[in-house]
C-alpha cells in the first residue's frame, strides 16, 4: 500500500508555496518523501515555508525559489533551479493565482482583467512549457483552478473566466502530453478559509460559523490547505496512474 502514495525519488515543484493551500501542498509531497521547491513572489513566505519543512525532517527536502508566475523567464528560471537543485523534475503544481478585486465586469478596469488573466491562466501556460522541457521520464501536473470555474460568482467574472480556462487547459494538456507519459489533472477546491480567502472577502475568523450554517456542507466542516493537499498528493503518486484529464471538485459537498 506504501508504494501507491510514496514520492521517495521525486522532485516537485509548487508555485504559490508561501502560505495557504500551497504551503499545505508543498507540505505534503514534502512528507510522502519529496524534494520541493516552494516558489511565491514573497521570499519570506517561502522561505519559512521551507524551513519547516526542513525542520520537521519527516521526508523530502525544500528550497525556496522566489518566482514571478506571470513572467515566463520566472518560471524557466523556477524549474531549471528544480533540476540545478535536485537532479530532475517530476511534479509540477501550478498553484499561485487569486484575485483581490470584485466588480462587475462592465465595470472593471482593464488592468485588472490583464493582471487576473495573467496570475491564473498565462502562469499555467509558462508553467508546462517550463516544466515539461525537464520530465523526460514522465510526470504529473496538477493544477488549482476554483468552483468558481463551473459555478458563476457575480462580481468575479473575470477570475472565474481565467478559472475556466484552466479548466480547459488541464483537459488539452492531459490530451497532447499523454503520448509522453505524463499526466495533468485539476483541483477545484471548496471553501478554505485562508489568509488571502479571508482579504479577498474581508471576512474574520468569527464570520466562519454562520458561513458553515449557510453552506450546509454534507462534510459537516469548512475545508483546509491538508484537506486540499491530500487530493494533489493522489494524483501525483502511482495512485493516480490511470487518471489525466480530470477537474475534482474538492469541496465538502456534491
Amino acid at each position: 500500500m506504501k508504494e501507491l502514495f510514496d514520492l521517495d525519488g521525486k522532485v516537485a515543484v509548487v508555485t504559490g508555496a508561501g502560505r495557504g493551500i500551497g504551503e499545505g501542498i508543498a507540505t505534503l509531497l514534502a512528507e510522502a518523501g519529496a524534494d520541493v521547491v516552494c516558489a511565491a513572489r514573497s521570499t519570506d513566505q517561502i522561505d519559512e515555508t521551507a524551513a519547516k519543512i526542513n525542520a520537521a525532517n519527516s521526508g523530502g527536502r525544500a528550497v525556496a525559489q522566489a518566482t514571478d508566475v506571470s513572467s515566463e523567464e520566472d518560471m524557466e528560471a523556477l524549474a531549471q533551479r528544480a533540476v540545478d537543485e535536485f537532479g530532475r523534475l517530476d511534479i509540477w503544481i501550478n498553484n499561485a493565482g487569486g484575485s483581490l478585486v470584485s466588480a462587475p465586469l462592465t465595470e472593471l478596469p482593464l488592468e485588472e482583467w490583464n493582471k487576473t488573466l495573467a496570475v491564473n491562466l498565462t502562469s499555467i501556460f509558462f508553467g508546462v512549457r517550463a516544466a515539461t522541457k525537464h520530465m523526460k521520464d514522465g510526470g504529473a501536473i496538477v493544477n488549482t483552478s476554483s468552483l468558481a470555474s463551473e459555478d458563476p460568482f457575480p462580481g468575479s467574472g473575470h477570475y472565474s473566466a481565467a478559472k475556466a480556462g484552466v479548466n480547459m487547459l488541464t483537459k488539452t494538456l492531459a490530451h497532447e502530453l499523454g503520448p509522453q507519459g505524463i499526466r495533468v489533472n485539476a483541483v477545484l477546491p471548496g471553501f478554505v478559509p485562508t489568509e488571502t480567502v479571508k482579504q479577498a472577502l474581508s471576512m474574520e475568523d468569527k464570520d466562519f460559523g454562520p458561513l458553515l450554517e449557510q453552506l450546509n456542507l454534507p462534510a459537516g466542516r469548512l475545508g483546509t490547505p491538508r484537506d486540499i493537499g491530500a487530493c494533489v498528493l493522489y494524483l501525483v503518486t502511482p495512485a493516480s496512474e490511470w487518471v489525466t484529464g480530470q477537474c475534482m471538485r474538492i469541496a465538502g459537498t456534491v
